[in-house]
């Protein structure tokens, strides 16, 4: 708490009123016997400090009010030790109180004989009217606390402001901005000076914004770009209105550069897996070289394309490409191009304005390529991206931005582009079903993993790098496999490749009760005879072809009916036989 020394100024002013209202001598103490206010006229020499023996001391020790009749008639009086120069005729001396307690004494005093009548005449109302004045001195005192409180509290939620990642505006009833903080200073690149009492709409333009001044209806989280005085600046912003009981008081805005609001999602929702070419388990000459070559290209930033079967680890190489490159700080966002709906594909990697098409979210999204700002997107299985995208990725890949479904504005992404697929794309550009320009874009870089039929001697190393995994995440202690189990892994063509591997031995590690996976622990697939895989290799190979023949037939005549009747006649089948054809294919 704050004491009357603090408010001094106001307290001499109101001694200077109440003297000359009733043309009185005024002398104020604070609690400490500090003078704090002083008409100056009750004695020849200046009183420099208040003491305990005098009449306000007293007051301020008993905390009683006092009335001096004469200083002849007062024992304060009589042994003060400046009886001889004190002009003083009569005194009323009230304490000054607050919660209780004495923090001062207040005296009105008389220095004629003609006041000293008065005084005593009027003792009741002049008591009352000084204990007024005292009123008002604490009143001053509680002022001068709130105002201080008010102070602190301002000068808190200021640094408040200023500590939070966010850009934060206070706009007043009137749509004029009132305050900012230092990050949104930084955001637009201007001082407080400028921006405050511009209107609002002025400076953050968006219906959003005026429809909330106008309205007070709140909103959240809507991209915005606003004008800063180093370009345009991409943010998000939200809004709601200041209540004050049933009316509005004003509005707060909040801001987030885009860019930060990109890493926090990538944050939530990226693996944080992260991926070294040491963590690629082979013995391989071609798989050696294959990390060697990887590595090199790491360092730069031209775009590369992962070919390999199914399940020979084309996202592994690509992630440790990612970590090993000087984008590892950044982003590694991943879609996979065959797993995705095709209507869907397009609003996930460019994103999408609010209102675009039906369904689309309030706000709009990110694609993922805004979200791989920075960093490293990789497309996997990108040979089942529809036809009609390609050209929408060539020219991401040629111009370095993308434009959102529905907006007609580029935004500029600096992405590095890591492509796989399990299917050979020059065959598909020759039969027209892949461009040839956006294969070459991507295509920069080629890097191909063999199957793992192609590399048998690494079988073994992963059989015991898998067992060492999998004991440690199902809290089991398998030693090794029996020379069986092992006899049979080894002899498996593994069309699925490590991937299959791997679920092999989760299997057998889940399913073994001993120190040894016994071939009665592995997946009864596994114990197929060889002859029996490759009657089933055969007829999928028959079907493969079967497959691409109808798909050959149709690209060349046509999905029309009359192409139809055309490509069955060629095809030698019925036009009842192709349809149900298509129908397994899931073409219809």
């Amino acid at each position: 708490m704050i004491g009357l020394y603090e408010i001094r100024t106001s307290v001499q002013q109101i001694s200077e009123a109440i003297s000359s209202v009733l043309n009185m001598d005024v002398i104020v103490s604070d609690a400490g016997f500090r003078k704090i206010g002083d008409t100056k006229k009750h004695f020849d020499l200046e009183v420099k400090a208040i003491k305990d023996t005098y009449v306000l001391g007293t007051v301020l020790r008993t905390g009683e009010t006092m009335l001096i009749a004469g200083k002849d008639q007062n024992p304060i009086c009589l042994t003060c030790e400046e009886r001889g120069s004190c002009n003083l005729q009569a005194m009323i001396c009230v304490p000054i109180k607050h919660e209780g307690q004495v923090i001062g004494s207040i005296g009105l005093i008389a220095i004629t004989e003609d006041k000293r009548r008065e005084m005593l005449e009027n003792r009741a109302n002049l008591i009352d009217y000084v204990e007024r004045m005292s009123d008002l001195i604490v009143s001053k005192l509680m002022e001068k606390e709130a105002w201080e409180k008010l102070t602190v509290a301002r000068n808190q939620l200021a640094s408040i402001m200023d500590s939070i990642e966010e850009g934060i505006a206070a706009v007043d009833e009137e749509g004029r901005i009132i305050y900012l903080n230092s990050i949104l200073e930084k955001i637009l690149g201007a001082g407080r000076d400028t921006l405050i009492h511009q209107r609002t709409v002025d400076v953050f333009s968006g219906p959003y914004v005026s429809t909330l001044l106008r309205d007070g209806t709140p909103f959240n989280n809507l991209e915005l770009r606003i004008r800063g005085t180093r370009g345009e600046v991409h943010t998000l912003i939200s809004g709601r209105p200041v209540a004050l009981g049933e009316r509005r008081a004003g509005f707060i805005l909040a801001f987030k550069k885009m860019d930060d609001v990109y890493e926090i999602i990538n944050n939530l929702t990226s693996s944080n897996l992260t991926t070294s070419f040491d963590e690629i388990v082979s013995c391989s000459p071609q798989i050696l070289q294959l990390k060697e070559k990887a590595l090199k290209v790491a360092k730069g930033g031209s775009n590369i394309l992962i070919t390999g079967e199914s399940g020979t680890g084309k996202e592994l190489f690509a992630r440790a490409i990612h970590y090993s490159s000087p984008r590892n700080t950044k982003p590694f966002i991943a879609l996979n191009c065959a797993a995705m709906p095709e209507t869907l594909i397009e609003s996930e990697l460019f994103g999408y304005e609010e209102g675009s098409f039906t369904g689309a979210s309030r706000g709009g999204r990110p694609g993922k390529f805004q979200l791989a700002h920075g960093g490293t997107i990789f497309l996997d299985e990108i040979g089942d991206m529809p036809l009609h995208l390609q050209p929408k990725l060539l020219r991401v890949l040629q111009e370095k931005s993308v434009e959102k479904i529905g907006s007609h504005k580029s935004i500029s992404v600096d992405v590095r582009v890591i492509a796989a697929t399990h299917k050979d794309l020059e065959r598909m550009v020759d039969r027209g079903e892949f461009r040839e320009d956006l294969y070459y874009r991507l295509n920069v870089i080629p890097l191909h993993i063999p199957p793992l039929r192609e590399r048998p001697d690494d079988i073994r190393l992963l059989l015991s790098h898998l067992l060492k995994v999998y004991n440690s995440k199902l809290g089991k202690q398998i030693k090794r496999f029996s020379a069986n189990a092992e006899r049979a892994l080894l002899s498996r063509g593994w069309r699925g490749n490590v991937r299959e591997l791997a679920n092999v031995v989760e299997y057998s590690v889940n399913m073994e009760t001993t120190s040894y996976i016994t071939e009665g622990s592995l997946p009864y697939k596994v114990r197929i005879p060889d002859d029996n895989q490759a009657t089933v290799s055969a007829v999928k190979g028959l079907r493969k072809t079967e497959n691409e023949m109808i798909r050959e037939a149709l690209i060349r005549y046509g999905h029309s009916l009359p192409g139809k009747r055309k490509a069955a006649e060629d095809l030698g089948i019925s036009l009842s036989t192709l349809y149900r054809k298509l129908k397994e294919l899931g073409l219809t």
